[in-house]
């Protein structure tokens, strides 16, 4: 057979790093000819020739022997007959002229690989204590990337121009750095410079010494402000009460809010937290994300690290700054929060950066451009059944941008999914692919909203893509609301849906598992506040139907709010409300009497509260049916948390506290009712603070906390399990942010899968507010393509 006498054309989206130096090293491997051409996004183009024998094998070694980070979501293959003879195999320029596919593959920013760690202590002047060191399988890529195709010119890294051994590098077929993106060294990319908040610019003589200096600052209780790949942490240390009380005056008053914290390897994290086969396979990945861990018996870290809490969130570093830091550390840990207050995008320009930190002892600050922010992302694994499950808390930095699969297509059409308010993360959707944002943070400040508009325009100018449809969230209040005619005009839309905020949740939990458009469903959705289709405020909810069409059949006693936000921050509020439908005024008083100092006017404010309940003033917004606002009760009931500093810390610290008390085998008998109304299956919650006040006396509150939130998931599982019978329904979807609790999750699967039904929640998404863009999404798509 001619060595020329076929072609084979390879096209389809190709995910990965360094594929095309692949492509190439196997082309040359072999003896194949051709090139191999970046699409943007339409994938990755190869025309290979050779004898058919020989592009047989090279096609076999494309499918199994691809980079480990690489994944096909099509592989086809055309033998052609009209043939261009080749005389090599070249990587070929990019193209974006080719037929686009929807939304092809980004690379998210991947942790610096173990070589490039060697590097840092290497002997090679280039590489050595070079904190940018990077190659085609690691480093920065989408807070670099400013347009496609995906090349050196279109990222940030074209204000470095390549030296004359890096340009060799990049030249090199047998170098790892073989068209590596953002290939840099010492004489010809970024650097970081230290500056002191009083004196301004420090020098040193190389980077060591300057890492040196910043860790042994960091040891004595200094904090550092440190830009890294998406953003700008604070570094402080985990041992020196001072220096974290003096961080957390400066956060805008954080007062109890737990800090991320790095450590420098997986012994180190052993020896103060507790780590099962599931979180030490996250917490090692390419991806490093904050993994949220118990803390162990030994756990000697300050208490004002995460105060109050079982667990801390910890990652290993995976930028070239962070290994050189704790390398020069006595200290195993330091804390990396990020920089910017609650609420507000993350800081990424330097005098910005200097300006809003200046509590801060010292910058270390680089002068390679941020392109996007990228906050770290923060998982928590949680045990259900006999499987671990993923709960994402934040997506963002190793997962962004890619892409999550639907199993419906809805063609050449784009569906922007704005989110909620909270936790806000949009979504993009075209054909079978959603694009999920960076973490955009709780858009409450114009800074916030102007952040969330720009993620979304960068996905759009990537993709070079216009939006058809806008779906979003129908509370009327949410800033995502009342600015819904600027985002129409701003991104020339012309059609826009609002969905009901657990409708949204349940749904994507439906697209993530795939479920049939046609298949009826029972979901649970429980979480903080959602805006009801009654105008109340929903938080614990089932329903039951089609995904598109779904009925609300169930939800917790309704209560009221006394002062609307105010029960929310002050969950004394919330207690003496559910309090009230079963205790008469003088018997709350004195339930309640250890705690009205909780309250910012003591008994005065309780007594105002009384009378509001007493009079029934409250309208329609100010009942709800919240799951969280109840657990926030049982939690300053037995005087866990009385005040919310951060977003869900009274139910948060109390399932931390329940913990304690999940080996105690005393039976407790509580259990919490049910019954049929009208509106469907009622859950009676205030009927349990009788029961507490009895058990209390007797048993130990870690055990009682345990055993209320067990019995919300008990009662939640029977109530679903009546449904089910009555409807005949198998799949059971729970959703919404608490559902991260691990607790009353646990005892929902547990309960509903014993009866041979199988529970799905939320795996590849946040449960939280952090997943309901996709949500949005998947119910506009049903609506109008299915």
């Amino acid at each position: 057979m001619s060595e020329h006498s076929c072609e084979i054309l390879v096209a389809g989206i190709v995910q990965g790093i360094g594929y095309r130096p692949f492509v190439f090293n196997l082309a040359s491997d072999l003896g194949v000819k051709g090139h191999v051409m970046n699409l943007g996004d339409a994938g990755v183009k190869i025309i290979a020739q050779g004898e058919k024998e020989t592009l047989l094998r090279f096609i076999e070694l494309l499918k199994t022997n691809k980079p480990k980070l690489s994944t096909y979501e099509s592989f086809q293959i055309e033998w052609l007959k009209e043939l261009t003879e080749f005389t090599t195999f070249e990587i070929a320029q990019s193209s974006i002229s080719g037929k686009s596919m929807g939304f092809s593959y980004l690379p998210p920013d991947i942790t610096i690989c173990d070589k490039c760690v060697e590097e840092l202590e290497s002997n090679d002047p280039r590489r050595k204590d070079y904190p940018f060191n990077s190659c085609v399988d690691c480093g920065p890529r989408y807070t670099v990337i400013e347009k496609l195709p995906y090349d050196r010119p279109n990222t940030v890294m074209e204000e470095f121009t390549f030296c004359q051994s890096c340009k060799e590098d990049y030249e090199n077929s047998k170098d790892r750095r073989f068209h590596a993106q953002t290939t840099c060294c010492t004489d010809c990319g970024p650097k970081y410079t230290l500056y002191s908040t009083s004196k301004g610019k420090i020098s040193f003589s190389n980077n060591k010494e300057m890492v040196q200096f910043v860790s042994k600052e960091i040891e004595k209780g200094k904090l550092v402000a440190v830009k890294g790949i998406g953003g700008t942490h604070i570094a402080c240390s985990t041992s020196k009460d001072d220096a974290l009380l003096r961080l957390r005056e400066a956060k805008g008053k954080r007062k109890f809010k737990p800090f991320a914290i790095m450590a420098k390897d997986i012994s180190t994290i052993e020896e103060f937290a507790e780590l099962n086969t599931e979180e030490k396979k996250l917490i090692t990945s390419f991806r490093k994300p904050i993994v949220l861990l118990k803390k162990n018996s030994n756990y000697n870290l300050s208490e004002w690290v995460s105060p109050g809490l079982h667990n801390v969130g910890v990652m290993l570093p995976y930028a070239g700054v962070h290994y050189m830091i704790l390398r020069e550390m006595n200290e195993p840990t330091m804390v990396m929060t990020s920089a910017n207050p609650s609420n507000y995008p993350m800081f990424i320009d330097n005098d910005e950066i200097m300006e809003k930190l200046s509590y801060v002892d010292y910058f270390l600050l680089h002068n390679r451009k941020i392109y996007q922010r990228n906050d770290d992302t923060v998982i928590r694994v949680n045990k259900l059944g006999k499987i671990f499950s993923h709960k994402f808390i934040r997506r963002s930095r190793g997962w962004v941008p890619e892409p999550l699969n639907s199993h419906i297509d809805i063609k050449n059409n784009t569906i922007l999914g704005i989110g909620a308010e909270m936790h806000l993360v949009p979504s993009l959707m075209k054909g079978t692919k959603i694009i999920p944002t960076q973490h955009i943070g709780t858009v409450t400040l114009l800074e916030t909203y102007d952040y969330m508009i720009e993620a979304i325009e960068h996905l759009l100018n990537l993709y070079n893509s216009k939006i058809d449809i806008v779906a979003y969230d129908m509370h009327p209040q949410y800033m995502t609301s009342t600015s819904i005619d600027e985002i129409l005009n701003r991104f020339d839309i012309e059609e826009r849906t609002a969905h009901q905020h657990h409708e949204a949740h349940i749904a994507s939990v439906a697209l993530e598992h795939k479920i049939h458009p046609e298949e009826e469903v029972i979901g649970i959705a429980l979480d903080g506040t959602g805006y009801g289709r009654d105008g109340s405020i929903w938080g614990g909810e089932i329903f039951c139907g089609q995904i598109s069409d779904l009925e609300r059949v169930g939800q917790l006693e309704q209560f009221n709010l006394p002062g609307g936000d105010l029960a929310t921050k002050y969950p004394l509020r919330s207690l003496l409300s559910l309090l009230s439908h079963n205790f008469r005024r003088e018997e709350i008083v004195d339930i309640t009497a250890d705690l009205v100092n909780t309250l910012p006017k003591g008994k005065e404010e309780v007594e105002f509260v009384l009378n509001q309940l007493e009079r029934d003033v409250f309208p329609v917004g100010f009942k709800t049916t919240s799951t969280g606002r109840f657990l926030d009760a049982v939690s300053i009931f037995l005087g866990i948390c009385g005040e919310q500093t951060y977003e869900g810390e009274p139910a948060i610290r109390l399932e931390g506290y329940s913990l304690r008390g999940k080996a105690n085998s005393d039976p407790t008998g509580l259990e919490i009712p049910y019954k049929e109304t009208k509106n469907g299956h009622e859950i009676q919650i205030s009927q349990v603070f009788p029961q507490l006040i009895d058990l209390s006396k007797t048993i130990s509150k870690e055990r009682v906390a345990y055993s209320t939130q067990e019995a919300l998931g008990n009662v939640i599982s029977k109530v679903v399990s009546s449904i089910a019978d009555q409807r005949n329904i198998s799949k059971i979807l729970v959703s919404g942010g608490v559902c991260l609790n691990s607790i009353i999750t646990e005892e929902i699967v547990k309960r509903v899968e014993i009866e041979g039904r199988k529970v799905f929640t939320n795996e590849k998404i946040s449960p939280g507010d952090g997943g309901i863009s996709i949500g949005q999404i998947y119910l506009e798509a049903l609506n109008r393509f299915i």
